[in-house]
């Protein structure tokens, strides 16, 4: 009787030792799933980024400053220390020349609207124009404020939670560089097949070649003053495109904004959930209020500095 038992308590023992034996090894065998999935193969570029703003937004500025706008120097530099801005440099110069022949060409279209029937489809050019002017402007503006605005964001950037991983780093920047590449793709289709559509689909054309019926409907404000000539149409397309970039990248600047103030509040929301089932002294939860206080007001610097941008885009 005694043997049987004994025979009993040994099987019950290497069953429950099976047991536990399979249920380490799918514990082992999903955490090496896990680490391999996030593991990728080291390279240059994956030890390059600091999960900063700056870094992530220097793409966008970039193209922003191809199409006159956000005249800043030191866009490209490692840190945000390498940012300036003086009105004696190259960019200041080229945005201003953008402002002037956007007023030049917004009183042409004022005076085609004063010798023709008002309506809502002649009032449209002006409300384009002056909408992109004041948002040039106030782009203009925003360059001066930026490198201490860039400063003051790092200063809070240097106080969160900092990433786990080189991936966690590159993320954000990849984040931003998508939704602008696709935004800025989307609206540069909708821009070619509204020209497409114009130059093949036109039942009244102006003259008798496609593109230069189109070119002199794009800027007929100038030739009810000059005549038409090609280097002037051209021009005036310029005129447009940087006019119609501008209109776009209002909207993608405020989300490129968003984005990079959302990731600071969700690096300090990750932080929490970490620590939310443990009990933390009281000086961690003063730092996490100090860092959310200081967020906050960081969000406060940027609506000042971009109110007059969100108006115009709203």
């Amino acid at each position: 009787m005694r043997q049987l038992k004994e025979r009993n308590r040994c099987n019950r023992s290497v069953r429950h030792l099976k047991i536990q034996g399979k249920i380490w090894l799918k514990n082992l065998k999903s955490g090496l799933d896990q680490i391999r999935e996030s593991q990728v193969r080291g390279t240059r570029n994956n030890f390059l980024h600091d999960g900063s703003f700056h870094e992530a937004v220097a793409p966008v500025l970039a193209v922003a400053q191809c199409f006159c706008l956000m005249p800043v120097s030191g866009i490209g530099a490692p840190t945000y220390r390498g940012l300036s801005f003086s009105r004696r440099s190259w960019r200041f110069w080229y945005s201003s020349l953008y402002l002037c022949s956007t007023s030049v060409d917004l009183a042409f279209s004022i005076r085609r609207v004063a010798h023709s029937v008002l309506d809502v489809r002649s009032v449209e050019p002006i409300v384009f124009h002056v909408s992109i002017l004041i948002a040039s402007w106030q782009f203009l503006n925003l360059a001066q404020l930026w490198p201490g605005l860039m400063r003051h964001w790092a200063a809070v950037e240097r106080r969160l939670p900092g990433y786990s991983c080189c991936l966690q780093r590159a993320r954000p920047a990849r984040r931003l560089k998508m939704v602008a590449f696709v935004l800025l793709a989307v609206s540069l289709m909708e821009h070619l097949l509204s020209i497409i559509s114009v130059v093949y689909y036109d039942f009244c054309p102006r003259r008798r070649d496609p593109v230069e019926s189109y070119l002199h409907g794009t800027s007929a404000q100038l030739f009810e003053v000059f005549p038409y000539s090609n280097w002037l149409a051209w021009l005036g397309k310029i005129q447009n495109v940087l006019l119609t970039f501008g209109w776009s990248y209002m909207d993608i600047f405020l989300m490129m904004l968003g984005m990079g103030l959302s990731e600071m509040l969700a690096r300090l929301n990750r932080s929490l959930e970490q620590q939310v089932r443990q009990p933390m002294p009281e000086a961690y939860w003063t730092w996490s209020r100090t860092l959310y206080r200081s967020i906050v007001e960081l969000i406060r610097e940027v609506d000042d500095a971009v109110s007059g941008i969100m108006l115009i885009s709203f």
